[in-house]
Formats: structure tokens, sequence, C-alpha cells
């Protein structure tokens, strides 16, 4: 026969150990989406450069104008509009969006996020990968 009274749950100190854990994933979360949400309209801007036909012949001012344009539509301030790099070689136009971010998860913990996205207009297809070394 099943003894009933020792089959009754969670304990109290139980309950408060999974309530400690979930709460920790949901800061964590709260924290690290943010800075991913705000890669992805990064990606996205540099992604619709890439189709924009007239992005392999565009000076440099012209390509950092348009993302900075699409950068404020997006509410993207800080370090990815910081980190905004043009350069043009002969027929290339490279366009780089290297970045860090650091947020406090807790006291003196540190979370730490690295973005490095690139457009090469000689290889839009592989838009915003890092490039191969």
């Amino acid at each position: 026969m099943v003894n009933l009274k020792r089959q009754q749950g969670l304990s109290s100190i139980g309950w408060l150990f999974v309530i400690t854990v979930f709460g920790a994933i949901l800061t964590i979360a709260a924290k690290l989406v943010p800075l991913y949400l705000d890669n992805r309209f990064v990606v996205s801007a540099l992604k619709s450069l890439a189709e924009d036909g007239a992005f392999p012949s565009m000076t440099a001012r012209q390509v950092r104008t348009k993302l900075e344009k699409t950068f404020t539509i997006n509410a993207i301030r800080g370090k990815p509009a910081k980190a905004l790099k043009v350069s043009r070689q002969k027929n290339v136009t490279l366009v780089t969006v290297n970045y860090e971010e650091r947020v406090k998860i807790l006291f003196n913990v540190d979370a730490i996020v690295t973005f490095n996205n690139v457009l090469d207009s000689s290889r839009p297809e592989a838009c915003c990968s890092p490039p191969a070394e």
C-alpha cells in the first residue's frame, strides 16, 4: 500500500530554489535580449543596403548617411551607431559594424556580448558575417 503522507510535493526550500532559478533566468534574458534585438536591426539595415542596386557605386558618405537614417528610425543608438565604419577601395566598399556591449548582471558579474557585422560590396550575398581569414 502507498503511503500518501510521504508524497506531499515540493518543500518550501524546493520552491524557493525553483523560483530563484527562474528569476535568474528571466533577469539575464531581460538584460541580454535587447542587445540581440538591436543587432538584429543592424543586420537588417546592412541586408537592405546590400539589396540596394546603387550600393556598389555609393560613396562612403552616402552609405554612412543611409545607415544612420535607418539606425535613427529603428532607435539604434550608442555603440552600434558609433562603431559604423565605411571603407572604400577602388571598386569595393566594405561596411563594418563591430562592437561590444557590456551589461551588468549582478554586483560584479557582467555579461560581454560581441557583434561582428560585415558587408562587402563584392560579396553582398554573404552579408553580415565576419570576413574569412
